[in-house]
């Protein structure tokens, strides 16, 4: 299953790409997302790149036939490994790995804009080789992430 987004945002591609590297807004997007036990294990931010390792837990509501795989709380690592300038725009290279889930997750991230403005667009991938339930949990994780994509974006785009 693959799923694309379109993040606009009204202020500009530094600031934006800046914010992506700050660990209170980390934390504090993760929170209000409903995320426990947030660990930023690396966060190095420069004009040209981020690297970015977290850990969290959210929680999940799964349905019957997928339960076997989640539990109430779901711990994921994100892995975000950024490179561009504010001129060209910053590509990420996204993976996500769930703890007993077996869904492959990746990803590819393009911020670009100007000053005035910038655009992330989004494209993930979820994928499970398991017969029979494989394109259900993939499906389920995928439609799941929709829902936080969608949440995480209009936190960041509303807290500034």
């Amino acid at each position: 299953m693959q799923i694309h987004g379109k993040h606009v945002y009204a202020q500009g591609i530094e600031t934006i790409f800046k914010s992506f590297g700050d660990k209170a807004r980390l934390e504090a997007r993760f929170k209000a997302l409903g995320a426990r036990n947030i660990q930023i294990e690396t966060c190095k931010l420069t004009k040209t790149s981020l690297d970015l390792i977290l850990s969290r837990e959210m929680p999940v509501e799964a349905p019957a036939l997928l339960k076997k795989f989640f539990g109430e709380w779901s711990l994921s690592t994100q892995e975000e490994h950024w490179k561009g300038s504010a001129a060209k725009g910053y590509e990420c290279d996204l993976k996500i790995t769930l703890k007993n889930v077996p869904v492959n997750i990746t990803g590819k991230w393009f911020l670009s804009g100007d000053a005035n403005g910038c655009v992330n667009d989004v494209t993930m991938n979820f994928e499970c080789g398991i017969p029979l339930v494989g394109n259900k949990l993939a499906s389920f994780v995928g439609n799941s992430a929709v829902v936080v994509m969608k949440k995480e974006y209009e936190h960041i785009r509303d807290s500034f």
